[in-house]
């Protein structure tokens, strides 16, 4: 998961402090951080950010590939919110619910201490070298 990141600066931006991603399912920890609100509450792109990585972690880490071998790319997604976010920590949670030889679909929480916050749903084209 390392690698992730490392060619993903963006993720890092967001304040993903902490990352579990193994057989079909990731999760990530971000804290409360004013830099990632608009002026009160946490964006709403920072939560489908949450939503599409978490997915794409879960969906790259059943493919038994690294990185270079295959990138989940997203062609779909839809991001439910709610509940605003003013504190505490976000977790990100998600599973691979099926996958194809080149299209996969995962879905994925965001919780706030321990409210739902945000849900989602994505696909993704597995982009095979």
């Amino acid at each position: 998961m390392e690698d992730y990141f490392e060619t993903m600066p963006f993720l890092e931006l967001i304040g993903i402090e902490e990352a579990i991603v193994e057989n079909g399912t990731a999760e990530f920890r971000v804290p409360y951080d004013e830099s990632i609100t608009n002026h009160t509450v946490v964006h709403g792109g920072v939560m489908a950010t949450l939503v599409d990585a978490a997915v794409a972690g879960a969906i790259h880490s059943d493919a038994e590939a690294t990185l270079e071998e295959m990138e989940p790319l997203t062609i779909d997604m839809d991001v439910n919110y709610h509940a605003p976010v003013t504190d505490g920590e976000l977790v990100a949670r998600a599973n691979l619910i099926q996958r194809g030889g080149t299209i996969a679909v995962g879905e994925a929480e965001v919780f706030n201490d321990d409210d739902l916050v945000v849900s989602g749903k994505a696909t993704y084209f597995q982009k095979w070298e």
